[in-house]
């Protein structure tokens, strides 16, 4: 092979070279704008406590949340909204502590954006009163959803549900005259397979 065709050779696979690495550098590009996305506009839900801790558990009673109706989007007259029932079950049977005045309050954010109006809602149990072990609070709480859903971010991402979180402040009274009462406060994450239950209508 000629000096020439030698470097004729090298040319041809410099370009070839060249453009693979602009390929892969906008590819990078293209995967790092959507990491930024993701990053950047991770709920930041009950923004005005100190300390948020999901923790999804707590040691004196269990937290079922379901929704009873669900409307994602309602464009001709605001948006849309989730009715949730909570229950608070007691879970130490042995009374080593008594819980009452319990409350809960939810919000709804979503991955990927921060395209949302949060609007919170909450409910109490019977304030003033002592769960008893074994026994349980219920009640419904409507949930106003910010925006209405799905909600298409950028290509190939599409949000189609709000996570709900849900923040329980409740007394917390150990059966002991030498241990004074604490305000407790708990924190819970709920996906949307979470919340919803087999059976509720879902309005889109």
């Amino acid at each position: 092979m000629s000096g020439k065709n030698k470097i004729n050779g090298f040319m041809k696979h410099k370009r070839i070279i060249i453009i693979g690495l602009l390929a892969v550098g906008f590819i990078f590009l293209i995967l790092l704008v959507y990491i930024l996305t993701y990053v950047n506009n991770k709920p930041k839900p009950f923004s005005g406590d100190a300390n948020v801790k999901i923790t999804n558990k707590c040691d004196d009673f269990t937290l079922s949340v379901v929704a009873e109706s669900i409307k994602l989007n309602d464009k001709s007259n605001g948006k849309g909204n989730i009715e949730l029932r909570a229950t608070i079950r007691e879970l130490k049977s042995t009374g080593v502590a008594r819980i009452s005045d319990a409350r809960i309050t939810f919000e709804a954010h979503s991955n990927w954006t921060t395209k949302t109006d949060i609007s919170g809602s909450s409910v109490s149990f019977n304030n003033g009163n002592t769960l008893t072990p074994g026994s349980e609070w219920s009640a419904t709480s409507t949930l106003n959803l910010g925006i209405n859903y799905p909600v298409k971010v950028m290509p190939l991402v599409k949000v189609k549900s709000p996570i709900i979180y849900a923040k329980v402040n409740y007394t917390r009274t150990p059966n002991s005259q030498s241990i004074a009462s604490t305000q407790e406060t708990v924190y819970y994450k709920l996906t949307y397979n979470q919340y919803y239950v087999d059976g509720v209508t879902v309005l889109k």
